[in-house]
């Protein structure tokens, strides 16, 4: 069994987050997002508490920093913390290298850029300066400079660890191809709203990864046109991932097919809305899935019960399958029918609470691999795993 619980350092009470991450064993998680709206203290006692012992994640927001915060959390950090911020292009640059300089090659750290904000040579600067256990990634890549963005992947080579994600919707020349034809061992390259590039440029980007590059496209259900997914997925290599959001708005003879093609070899996932579930659609299609597609579905509180039961039984040990709850919406006595079954099943639930709650543990965020403890009132601290 795994555990995650996510807190969200703007609503957290410290003593409950603490007081968890003390019982805390070695299949529990524990994430703060919105980590520098901490007191340095908190995160201090945090990062002392896990040690070299406790699964913990920290994330700061870069256009929120105040004092040395990230450099202290990072320089306190056990070997089983992982400390990253997202906005990186918002941190003064010399405040960043500090940070990467201080996890060196032991500490486990990563950074996040928005490609349409970056400035001067920044996101090369970090990368150079990262060492063996940082990640350095940018979103919005298609809006960064393609020659600066190039020489940042030749500076990663095969050594450093990076990724470029590009929209679909606006890519511009062959940018993402020249990103891909550059990228070493260690970087990957993934594209959303792939249903909007043309199929093309889509198989040229798949044939150019095939066995050696990390390569990833994923497409919007609701806008699928004549069969690109399945001319992706049947190109895929190896080191290709598809997948498919908003699939309950795909034909489910298109969706079926994908899967087929998928077989036990592509590594494909496809993610349903479970508010807008029709027909037996999810049911068909896990049902059809080989052992390297997983099926998810957000918005679980809002499916059948006997629809989620009936997945459970599908799935049972042999498929992937993993569901996303909100706990601000869901029925308790339900989530309570859908615990046991996970704990026999090799299945993931989430159990997410969506606001604070005047419970003992007001964990906003709840991830169990093979079996789900909802945390309530009922529930006392030595039921953390």
């Amino acid at each position: 069994m795994k555990l995650i619980l996510d807190f969200d350092g703007r609503l957290l009470n410290p003593s409950n987050m603490l007081e968890a991450l003390s019982k805390a064993g070695k299949n529990t998680s524990i994430s703060i997002s919105n980590a520098q709206a901490l007191n340095i203290e908190t995160l201090l006692k945090a990062t002392t508490t896990a040690e070299n012992t406790k699964n913990l994640s920290t994330t700061f927001n870069g256009a929120e920093l105040t004092a040395n915060n990230l450099q202290q959390v990072i320089n306190s950090a056990g070997s089983l913390t992982r400390v990253s911020t997202i906005a990186a292009q918002a941190i003064n640059i010399n405040t960043l290298l500090s940070a990467i300089s201080t996890a060196g090659n032991s500490k486990n750290f990563s950074a996040e850029f928005n490609g349409a904000q970056l400035s001067s040579d920044n996101l090369l600067r970090a990368v150079n300066a990262a060492g063996t256990n940082t990640s350095i990634s940018v979103n919005t890549a298609q809006a960064a400079n393609i020659t600066a963005l190039l020489q940042t992947i030749h500076a990663a080579g095969d050594t450093k660890t990076f990724s470029a994600e590009f929209n679909g919707a606006q890519l511009t020349s062959n940018n993402i191809q020249q990103a891909l034809d550059a990228a070493g061992t260690r970087t990957s390259i993934s594209v959303n709203t792939a249903q909007a590039v043309n199929i093309s440029t889509l198989l040229a980007l798949i044939n150019s990864a095939k066995d050696t590059k990390k390569f990833s496209a994923d497409f919007n259900g609701a806008q699928l046109t004549a069969d690109n997914l399945q001319q992706a997925i049947s190109a895929a290599a190896s080191g290709t991932n598809i997948s498919v959001n908003t699939a309950q708005a795909a034909n489910i003879s298109t969706l079926l097919q994908a899967i087929n093609i998928a077989g036990n070899t592509k590594k494909f996932s496809a993610n349903f809305n479970g508010a807008q579930l029709t027909s037996n659609n999810i049911q068909q299609a896990l049902r059809a899935t080989g052992s390297n597609t997983s099926i998810s579905m957000n918005s679980a509180q809002s499916a059948n019960q006997s629809t989620l039961l009936e997945l459970l039984d599908i799935a049972s040990s042999s498929k992937q399958f993993q569901a996303n709850y909100n706990g601000g919406m869901s029925n308790p006595n339900n989530l309570q029918q859908i615990v046991f079954p996970c704990r026999r099943q090799y299945n993931r639930v989430y159990f997410r609470r969506t606001r604070p709650t005047n419970r003992k543990y007001p964990y906003p965020y709840i991830i169990c691999r093979m079996r789900l403890i909802a945390v309530d009132e009922n529930t006392p601290s030595t039921a953390i795993p």
